[in-house]
């Protein structure tokens, strides 16, 4: 490994965690409407999948910048391949924004096949040769294709409309950064997987634990497994 302890490191606390008991994706949510104002837009709430019961709201779908590679968007195309072929057709009741973290990613899903499937399902694709002139205010119920870079997760770039619900592959919950509050309604901007804000713009709300299930049929969501020995001595 790149970083290893001493063999006689002593530690303030050791934990284990039993990973076989998380059976579900979890979600961090800022909790906006906490009577606790300290307790928003912290990153102590933890949710499952089925706690918001397949019905809360999605405006907008992030997947992108540092916190993807090249594999959220094979999974990403494989989604999208496994939803037409359930449904007939790919249809999104909310935007989806994807943003490679690098050029090379892009050559290298060209490579592969999956960057064609991207763009079988958008509706833009960025073009370094018509480049836009200002950042985006509004958007479509479409799969849009971005510059690689940090996108909305930046918030300097592009922003979500103010009082959406967004859910994204982001790296932190700060308030008003990817989206700003109305008067009427908080901005929140909830962090998950790649598979559940792809499958959140194509309902326009949070799947269900079986509509989850059936999106990421055959598709290798992760190829890390820890060695039990390294973990419990």
């Amino acid at each position: 490994p790149a970083l290893s302890p001493d063999a006689n490191a002593k530690y303030y606390a050791e934990v284990v965690i039993d990973l076989d008991i998380v059976i579900e994706p979890m979600i961090a949510d800022p909790d906006v409407n906490n009577a606790d104002v300290s307790k928003r837009y912290t990153h102590d709430t933890i949710r499952p999948l089925s706690f918001y019961g397949g019905v809360k709201k999605v405006d907008l779908g992030f997947v992108g910048s540092c916190m993807v590679h090249k594999g959220d968007l094979k999974i990403l195309s494989q989604m999208l391949k496994n939803i037409d072929e359930q449904y007939g057709k790919v249809e999104f009741k909310a935007p989806l924004v994807v943003a490679p973290p690098t050029y090379n990613i892009v050559d290298e899903l060209k490579a592969e096949g999956d960057w064609e499937v991207l763009q079988k399902y958008s509706g833009f694709e960025f073009d370094d040769n018509a480049p836009k002139g200002a950042a985006r205010t509004g958007y479509e119920n479409i799969l849009y294709l971005e510059r690689p870079g940090c996108n909305l997760c930046m918030g300097n770039q592009e922003k979500a409309a103010k009082g959406d619900t967004v859910m994204a592959t982001s790296t932190r919950l700060f308030q008003g950064r990817v989206v700003e509050d109305t008067e009427g309604k908080k901005g929140e901007s909830l962090l998950s997987s790649t598979p559940v804000v792809v499958l959140s713009t194509i309902l326009g709300r949070t799947p269900t634990l079986d509509e989850y299930k059936a999106a990421v049929k055959g598709i290798n969501l992760t190829q890390f497994a820890p060695s039990h020995k390294l973990l419990v001595k």
